[in-house]
Parts: structure tokens; C-alpha cells; sequence
């Protein structure tokens, strides 16, 4: 009443706290009582000592009695799902499944988008791509970022992968060459020693020169390693590809920026080195926007002769660095969460349409309760704690799932920083899980409950079966089918841009073929004729082992390495319109490889020993110059060194694993093994089985040389497609849950009208109606939902395909057949799980139906 006393008004909503038996039995009661107490407390001492009072009370008995209802009724749903373990059993596994990817895939976007990065204010850092800074010589670089107008500080790096180690014990290492200033850029110092210091970046060659040079910042896991986490640590030399360096500091666990890094030291500057990457921190007030807009002026007066064809393919942008840091994997995660919503709306609908059948089963149940003076608010309690129940079931089993999305993702999608491992032991991510359960309970517990409460009538029949029910039912299949259409063209469109990765012509063949990697950095192997000499041993032993067809070496390995790409590369004096890739090779590398040499020839042995200035290119570096037959004899100019001749012109290989094929010259491997060498091997029969005996062959030559990455062509191919396999195999489970999900939940819903209807198919089939008549009838009702949910599914899959195009590269939106195509399949599917669940029908029994009804 708004006569009533606030207070009043207050109390009588409080009392809606407790559970809705208590409630009905003793809300008046309790009214009434403080009708009375209220009227007693004629002081304000009175009335604050009343009002304590009772929100002590409110506070230990709401909860007490909370768990005697939620007891009640846990202990009734269990009972239930005893009854039905199958139909019980199936709403946990969707759920689960759909809870579980959730979680499992969260845990990724929050390790890639949403965790903090271990340095200080994240949010401020900044990566420079293709972006040529000043950095010929140290003062020239360190001049440039102390003038610079936006940025507040600036730290360039190198990455290499060398030899750690010496003496024939040696490991591989990913280390960093970087500025003085790297570690105070990223606001993070070593837990044990010190960074580097200014000065320490030096202009010089190679590794650098000793002394200030000659120092190195070990990771804590390497410290553990070698030194067993002893702080005597300090001091100690490690040699990096030979080069003696004194350790004078410890990264904190889990720093490894970049990319795996295990050991730092100061820059050697060296005029032409192109290999820097920048990384910067905006100045205090520098907006985002403003950061770009000034990166794009400098970038352009840095940069100025750019052509248009560059400006696309090496275009200079100024990102976050945790933008960075997620790469391609950020966009993909986008497309996985997106999915595993889809499938998580689908197995709450397929969950929702189960629970509201099995409602309707339960009239009798609900009458009889209702009769004793349960209330539709008692009855929604009950059916919402059922819900509740099955949530944090499906909740428990889906963490063994999300475990297993996540170290699956781990594995083909891993993060760029220890610190961002992924694990669902996170705080964001369990909260992510919970929420996750508890609105999933909500969106299928809320219709049935709601169907329960606004039954008047049960347990007559048809009563509890109404039109409106039956149209709620179908509207949740149609939804069903219309989030599957989806996700079934989605899986078609990445499938297709897998396919098209897969069957794209890389200008080799990568069946027998075995690839292995030596390093002769850091050995006795140092002038030009020791390392040719080396490869050349090699060779000829390789050669000779039973079941080789042919061997070669190449600085730069197909798929898994790029060359130098830069220039300025030409023809007869003329400069080519695009960058060009040079690669040194050895003979026979071509017939080895696969490729195809479409004109003239490869090198020889002569020319290889004898640093001959010519060249093989591809054709389509021939092709800016006119037509690639016509390039033989004409002369390659490559950055000022003597001119090259051509003697052949070969189709380009595949340096990128997106297909991109560049401009390739190809030139005598005269001093090999001083970038990325890898022997390439041709062989009979299965590569698998002769990789240990050509990896002790190569060893035999001299074990000081480290030998590593003994695998096969086919091998590196997976491994450099493992992260678009993995998209494809996902989505493309995905939609094959969700398209069983569906299914079941069409078969489940005629299942329902073919109990609830036995009477009446009883009646039709004894006035002359046969069961093939009525499966049919059935069939064509079951087909309804499809078509209401095809149309809005084809309009849902033309914006996800358009959305695809621009986070997963490749991908393209599927035609109108393909639409179709999936609708089709989605209705035969359908159909036949219609008519497997109407065989019930053939087996009735008309006599007996009609004698029991």
C-alpha cells in the first residue's frame, strides 16, 4: 500500500529475499510482527536497534533457509535426472562442451589481449614496422631518438639464432642484439646484476669488439641451466657463436621479449645492417593518434622514394606493442571466440527446447504440486535450481575440456611471451567461466520456467502441450539451424583458403626431400675456402649414400627462411619496380629441389669454386624486363657489385607461407654457411627412414659442427601451416557440433510429438491413414523450423563471411551454391534424423492405444 509506512514498504520488499516456499508460508506472519514491533518503537534509538535486529536475522536466516529449499530441490533433480540419464547425460555434454571451448579459447584472447604485459605501462609502448630509423653508427641513432618529438625514448634490436656453447657442446640460443637503452624502453631492469649501460652499444662489426661490447644479460631460465641459479653467475663467460661474453646480469622470470630470447648484449652498429626492428615509448600527453600521425610524416621523410608497389607490401605503421606481440593470432583468436559463442546460443537453445519437453512430460508431476498449494513462484524455483544444477555440472566437466582447448591452442597457436602463456587458472579467466555457466542456466532455464508458471492447467490432456508452446519449441530449432548455417559457412570459407594454401604451386616439389641446418659460425670453418670446402666434403658424402637421387645447400631455405630482400637490383642498368630477394646457392639445387628451370641452366661446379659473377632469376624478375625467354646473356646488377650474367631463368619459390613470390635472384654459393645454411637432400622411398643416417654423415665431416633441424621438407611444410590447419580444423568442428547439435535437436522435438500425439496418430491410423502417411506429415512439420531459420542463417553467413575477409587472410565469402548447398545438407540431414525419429509410428499398436486411452 503507499499509505504504508516506508518502513513498511522496505521490510515487505526485503522479505522477497527469502526462498519463495518460505515466503508463501511465513511472509504475513513476519509482517504482522513487525507491524507490531514498528508500532512499539516510538524513538529513534528504538526503531535503529529494531532495524538491526532484523538484518542480523535477515542475514543468517535468508541464507539458511536458501539451503534447505536449494537442498530440497537438489535432491528432487537428481532424482529426476536418475529417471532420464540419457536425456540428462546429453544436456551436460552440450553444455560442457559449449562452456568448456568458451573458457578454453577466453583464456587465449585474455593472454594475447587482455593480461597486462610484465613491463611498465604497456599501454605506452610502441612497435615501429618498416620504419628506417637513423642507426648506421650509435651517436647517429642515439641523436635521433633523443630529438624525436613523440617519441619519449626508443631502443632498437636485432634477433639472431646462434650457437651457445663451444667445444663440440653447444646449443642453440635466440639472442638479442640491442641499444644501451632496451631494458629501461621496456621499464624492466635483471633481478640479479645490472642491465646495460650507455656506451656499452658500440659501432663495430659482426659480434662486436671486446670489452663494454663483450657483455651479455642471461634469461633465468638459461641461469638455472648453466649455473644452477648461482649468483656467482656474475662474471662468468659464455660464448655466443664462439665469441667469449662476460655475464653481468639476470632477466626476471619469465622476461623474454623477444620472441624466446634467452640471451641479450649491447648493438654493434654497422652502416647498411637493415635487420633492426624498433620498438618505443610514447611521450608523456602523446595521444595514440597524435603518435601516428607524426610516425607517418617522419616515416615518409625517412623512407621518401618508395614506390607504390612497396608503399602496399612494406607499409610503415606505429602499433602497440601487445598488438604486435599477438600478430595474426589476434584476429584468429577473434574468429574462435566467435564460434564457440555460436556453439554455446546453440547448445543453450538445444538445452532449452529439452527442458521444456520434459516440462510438458512432467504435468502430471506439476498438477499434483500445484493442488497441494505450491505456487507458480515455488514451481520457477524448482525448475530454475534444475537449471542451476545442470550449469554447474556442465561447468565442472567443461574445465577438462577448456584444459584440452588450451593446450591444444598452446601448441599450434603459441603465445610470443612466457609471460603470456595461457592457463585457465587465471582470475579473469574463472570469472569469465562462471559468468559463462550462470548465463547459459539463465538463457535455457528462463522458458521453461516461464512456460511452468503460466500453465494454469496440467495434467489433462494436450493442456500442457499448448500452440504456444509447440511455436516456442520450433522457434528454437529454427534458431538452431540458423547459427549452424553460419558456422557452416564459415568452416567452408576458411576450409577454402586452406585448401587454396595447400594446393598453391611453390615452385618445388617437397615430397623425399630433406632438409638439414648446420652453422659453421663459431667453428674453424671461417675463410671462404674452408667453408666451401666443408660443403663441398659434405656433399660428395651425402651423394654417395644408398637411396640419395641428389644433394645441394642453400643459404636460404624455401617456406622456413627469407633471403635479403632490398635492393637496388636491376637489369642491363635498368632498376627493377620491386624489391628483390637474393639467395646463394650451391649445384644442383634446383634438380634437388624440385623447381623448375625454364630456360638455360644451373650452376656448375666451376663457377661455384670460382665465385663466377653469374646468376639464375625467376621469371618474374625476368618478366619486368620483357619476356623471361629473353633474359639469357643480359647482365643482373645487384647493389653495386660487379654486374652478374644471367645463364638461367627458373619458376620463383615460395619464401613466404602465405605464397607470396617476390623477385628471386639466385647466385654461386662461393663462401657458404654464413647465413642460414641448409643442406637440401633428394631421396628414395620414405624421407623419414634415412633421416639418422644422413644427419651421421654430415656429423662424420666434423663433429665440431653443429648439426640441427634434421627434417623433412614435408615436415617443415606442416609445421609453417599449423596455425591456419589449426583454424580450419577448428571451425571445422565447430560446425560439425553445431550441425550435430541441431540435428539432435530437431530428432528430439518430433521424438516429443510422436509421444505426445500417440492417441491421435492411434485414431488416424484406424480410420485408414497409413504409417508412412504420417511419418511424412511429420517429416514435412520437422522441415518447417529449416526453412524459418535458412533465410536469417544465410544473411548471418553473408556479414560473418564478409567479417572473415578481414581477420583470416585468404579467406573469401562463399557463393550463393554454397549457400545453398549447406541448406540442402543441413534439410537431408534433418530429414533423415525426422524419419528415424518417427519410426516409433510403424511399430504402434492401434488396438492397444485405443483400449489404454
Amino acid at each position: 500500500m503507499s499509505s504504508d509506512p516506508f518502513s513498511l514498504r522496505l521490510y515487505r520488499w526485503l522479505l522477497k529475499l527469502y526462498p519463495a516456499g518460505f515466503h508463501e508460508n511465513y511472509a504475513e506472519r513476519l509482517e504482522r510482527e513487525f507491524r507490531d514491533e514498528l508500532n512499539a518503537s516510538t524513538s529513534v534509538a528504538a526503531l535503529g536497534v529494531l532495524w538491526f535486529r532484523l538484518i542480523a536475522d535477515l542475514a543468517v536466516s535468508v541464507p539458511v533457509q536458501f539451503s534447505r529449499e536449494v537442498t530440497q530441490d537438489a535432491r528432487h533433480t537428481l532424482r529426476l535426472w536418475a529417471r532420464r540419464p540419457w536425456h540428462t547425460g546429453f544436456a551436460i555434454l552440450a553444455l560442457a562442451i559449449g562452456i568448456g571451448a568458451n573458457t578454453g579459447v577466453f583464456s587465449v584472447v585474455n593472454a594475447l589481449l587482455l593480461r597486462s604485459l610484465p613491463f611498465r605501462d604497456p599501454e605506452r609502448l610502441a612497435y615501429l614496422n618498416w620504419f628506417f630509423e637513423p642507426h648506421d653508427s650509435a651517436k647517429q641513432f642515439h641523436e635521433w631518438r633523443s630529438h624525436s618529438t613523440y617519441l619519449g625514448d626508443a631502443a632498437i634490436f636485432e634477433q639472431i639464432d646462434a650457437n651457445l656453447g663451444g667445444a663440440g657442446v653447444w646449443r642453440r640460443a635466440h639472442v638479442v642484439q640491442a641499444s644501451a637503452n632496451f631494458f629501461s624502453v621496456l621499464g624492466t631492469q635483471p633481478m640479479l646484476g645490472r642491465g646495460f649501460a650507455a656506451g656499452d652499444d658500440v659501432d663495430a662489426t659482426g659480434w662486436g669488439l671486446p670489452g663494454r661490447n663483450a657483455v651479455a644479460v642471461i634469461g633465468f631460465g638459461l641461469w638455472q641451466e648453466l649455473f644452477a641459479g648461482d649468483f656467482k653467475a656474475l662474471g662468468a663467460t659464455i660464448r655466443i657463436d664462439g665469441n667469449p661474453l662476460t655475464v653481468i646480469g639476470v632477466a626476471p622470470r619469465g622476461f623474454d621479449y623477444p620472441g624466446n630470447t634467452v640471451v641479450w648484449k649491447p648493438a654493434a652498429f654497422s652502416p647498411g645492417n637493415n635487420g633492426w626492428e624498433t620498438i618505443a615509448r610514447l611521450k608523456p600527453g602523446i595521444t595514440w593518434m597524435q603518435a601516428r600521425a607524426a610516425f607517418a610524416i617522419e616515416a615518409e621523410q625517412l623512407w621518401p622514394n618508395r614506390t607504390p608497389l612497396q608503399r602496399i607490401r612494406f607499409p610503415s605503421t606505429i602499433t602497440e606493442l601487445r598488438d604486435e606481440l599477438a600478430g595474426p593470432a589476434k584476429k584468429g583468436s577473434l574468429v574462435l571466440m566467435a564460434c564457440v559463442v555460436l556453439i554455446l546460443l546453440i547448445a543453450c537453445t538445444n538445452v532449452a527446447n529439452l527442458l521444456m519437453a520434459r516440462t510438458a512430460d512432467r504435468s502430471t508431476e506439476l498438477s499434483i504440486r500445484s493442488a497441494l498449494g505450491a505456487s507458480r513462484a515455488r514451481i520457477s524455483q524448482q525448475l530454475l535450481t534444475e537449471c542451476a544444477l545442470l550449469s554447474l555440472a556442465a561447468c565442472t566437466a567443461g574445465v577438462f575440456i577448456a584444459l584440452w582447448t588450451t593446450s591444444i591452442a598452446a601448441v599450434f597457436q603459441p603465445a610470443a611471451l612466457a609471460a603470456q602463456a595461457y592457463s585457465i587458472l587465471d582470475g579473469r579467466v574463472l570469472c569469465f567461466a562462471i559468468a559463462a555457466s550462470a548465463l547459459s542456466g539463465l538463457l535455457f532455464g528462463v522458458l521453461p520456467s516461464l512456460y511452468a508458471s503460466r500453465a494454469h492447467r496440467f495434467g489433462t490432456r494436450g493442456s500442457s502441450d499448448t500452440r504456444g508452446a509447440r511455436l516456442t519449441r520450433e522457434t528454437l530449432v529454427a534458431s538452431q539451424v540458423m547459427l549452424t548455417i553460419m558456422l557452416v559457412a564459415a568452416s567452408i570459407s576458411v576450409g577454402r583458403a586452406f585448401l587454396d594454401l595447400m594446393q598453391m604451386d611453390r615452385g618445388f616439389d617437397r615430397s623425399g626431400l630433406i632438409t638439414v641446418n648446420v652453422s659453421l659460425t663459431g667453428t674453424h670453418h671461417q675463410d671462404d675456402r674452408r667453408r666451401l670446402a666443408y660443403f663441398e666434403e659434405a656433399l660428395a658424402r651425402i651423394r654417395r649414400l644408398p637411396g640419395v637421387r641428389s644433394a645441394s645447400e642453400t643459404e636460404f631455405l624455401p617456406i622456413y627462411a627469407t633471403g635479403f630482400v632490398g635492393g637496388p637490383f636491376g637489369m642491363d642498368g635498368r632498376p627493377a619496380k620491386e624489391s628483390s630477394m637474393q639467395v646463394p646457392v650451391m649445384p644442383d639445387y634446383f634438380r634437388t629441389m624440385g623447381g623448375r628451370v625454364l630456360r638455360g641452366r644451373e650452376f656448375t661446379d666451376a663457377e661455384a669454386q670460382g665465385d663466377a659473377k653469374v646468376a639464375v632469376v625467376n621469371e618474374r624478375f625476368a618478366g619486368e624486363f620483357g619476356s623471361p625467354a629473353n633474359a639469357l646473356g643480359r647482365e643482373v646488377t645487384i647493389a653495386g657489385d660487379p654486374p652478374r650474367r644471367i645463364v638461367g631463368v627458373v619458376k620463383g619459390m615460395d619464401y613466404m607461407t602465405d605464397g607470396a613470390n617476390i623477385n628471386q635472384i639466385y647466385v654461386p654459393a662461393h663462401s657458404p654457411g654464413s647465413f642460414f645454411s641448409t643442406f637440401v637432400i633428394r631421396v628414395h622411398g620414405r624421407a623419414e627412414d634415412r633421416l639418422a643416417m644422413i644427419r651421421d654423415t654430415i656429423r662424420s665431416v666434423d663433429p665440431q659442427v653443429p648439426v640441427f633441424g634434421i627434417e623433412t621438407m614435408e615436415q617443415r611444410m606442416s609445421d609453417a601451416l599449423a596455425r591456419p590447419k589449426f583454424y580450419r580444423t577448428a571451425v571445422f568442428c565447430f560446425a560439425a557440433i553445431a550441425l550435430l547439435l541441431a540435428v539432435i535437436g530437431i530428432y528430439g522435438i518430433v521424438s516429443y510429438a510422436v509421444a505426445r500425439r500417440t492417441h491421435e496418430m492411434g485414431v488416424r491410423m484406424a480410420l485408414g491413414t497409413t504409417p508412412a502417411r504420417l511419418r511424412l506429415s511429420l517429416v514435412r512439420r520437422g522441415l518447417i523450423p529449416i526453412a524459418a531459420g535458412a533465410i536469417p542463417g544465410i544473411a548471418g553467413a553473408v556479414l560473418s563471411g564478409r567479417l572473415l575477409e578481414s581477420l583470416v587472410a585468404g579467406t573469401k565469402s562463399v557463393n550463393a551454391v554454397a549457400y545453398v548447398a549447406a541448406v540442402l545438407g543441413i534439410a537431408l540431414i534433418s530429414a533423415v534424423g525426422v524419419w528415424a525419429a518417427t519410426r516409433r509410428i510403424a511399430q504402434l499398436d492401434i488396438m492397444e492405444i485405443l483400449r489404454t486411452d
